[in-house]
């Protein structure tokens, strides 16, 4: 089995875990909620406004500790573990496939103003697998990354120019029609009240990280060269297929061969056969002279035909091979 799938079967068995402990927190924290509004409705029931007033102060500790201050330190840090877990998980694939040794090039080495950008950089670029399927998770991700940063470096507070009013801050929208953020539009100030926003960040993490293990895992040939510059590996299948089928036709020819009794079945095997191997050596050349990084001519077949080690010779100077041997030595 493929590292990259035994890492997408981590990868959901982690985010469960992280589904279990985030529905264990939430019904820790809405048991303590309504064990208070339960004392508070007790506490009131056929008292005059006064003396509800004086149970509402001496409830109040409890609920700005369970309604308001245990809900920002349960899901606010919540969403900033995911999203470093989401980050490190989406830097080891690419570290994966770095050591299968198809380019030099690191993560690091690639422009991006953090881990996730550099990422998808290299996946794109370097690994070379098509994300265009994830687009949309992309976008969401860039916009949960927002979310990430205010909480992390404008202390949970959307305000991040303070030359622009409030209305016309980047995050407002959000906050203002999420119903899982508690935001204080007169200042800025938001966290996240429900679990919901948390399992929906979760998910998303869970799809993009599978959806890349899925990628990589696929079989990875690459072949291009500064001539033909363009992925080429359904042109060398083809070609490796003739000269496949050619060898087999020689096979046959060989047989029939054996089998003919008649006068001219040397000379018709010694022509069938010479076109068999002519085809061998088109075939051929041209697979040569990609992987040489030379030029190959119609002409090149002939070569190898008629002036045989002298004709490879020949054809090792035209593509560079031999210069590239004495280079090496």
């Amino acid at each position: 089995m493929s590292i990259f799938l035994i890492f997408a079967s981590t990868i959901k068995s982690e985010m469960e875990d992280f589904r279990n402990y985030i529905a264990e927190l939430d019904e820790n924290l809405k048991t303590k909620q309504k064990e208070v509004e339960e004392k508070y409705d007790e506490a009131t029931k056929e008292l005059s406004e006064e003396e509800q007033q004086m149970v509402h102060d001496y409830f109040e500790d409890d609920i700005h500790k369970y309604f308001r201050v245990f809900p920002i330190y349960t899901f606010n840090p919540l969403l900033i573990s995911i999203y470093g877990y989401f980050e490190s998980q989406l830097k080891k694939l690419c570290e994966l496939d770095h050591r299968r040794g198809f380019s030099k090039i690191k993560v690091n080495d690639l422009a991006g103003n953090n881990y996730i950008e550099k990422s998808r950089n290299y996946l794109i670029l370097i690994a070379d697998i098509n994300l265009e399927s994830m687009d949309s998770i992309w976008k969401r991700i860039g916009e949960i990354q927002k979310i990430r940063n205010a909480i992390t470096h404008q202390e949970a507070n959307i305000i991040k120019d303070k030359t622009k009013p409030i209305e016309k801050q980047e995050l407002y929208k959000v906050m203002k029609n999420d119903p899982r953020f508690k935001f204080d539009e007169s200042n800025g100030d938001f966290y996240i009240n429900q679990k919901e926003f948390i399992l929906e960040v979760v998910e998303i993490a869970e799809k993009y990280l599978t959806g890349v293990c899925n990628q990589l895992a696929k079989t990875k040939i690459i072949a291009r060269n500064t001539e033909m510059p363009y992925d080429n590996v359904a042109w060398g299948q083809e070609k490796s297929e003739n000269m496949i089928k050619e060898l087999i036709s020689a096979i046959h020819l060989t047989k029939q061969h054996e089998e003919r009794t008649d006068e001219f079945k040397d000379t018709d095997f010694r022509h069938n056969l010479l076109g068999t191997l002519n085809a061998i050596a088109y075939d051929l050349t041209k697979i040569y002279s990609f992987f040489c990084g030379g030029k190959w001519e119609v002409k090149d077949a002939s070569i190898i035909m008629d002036e045989k080690e002298e004709g490879l010779n020949k054809l090792k100077e035209l593509y560079g091979a031999i210069k590239r041997e004495k280079d090496k030595q």
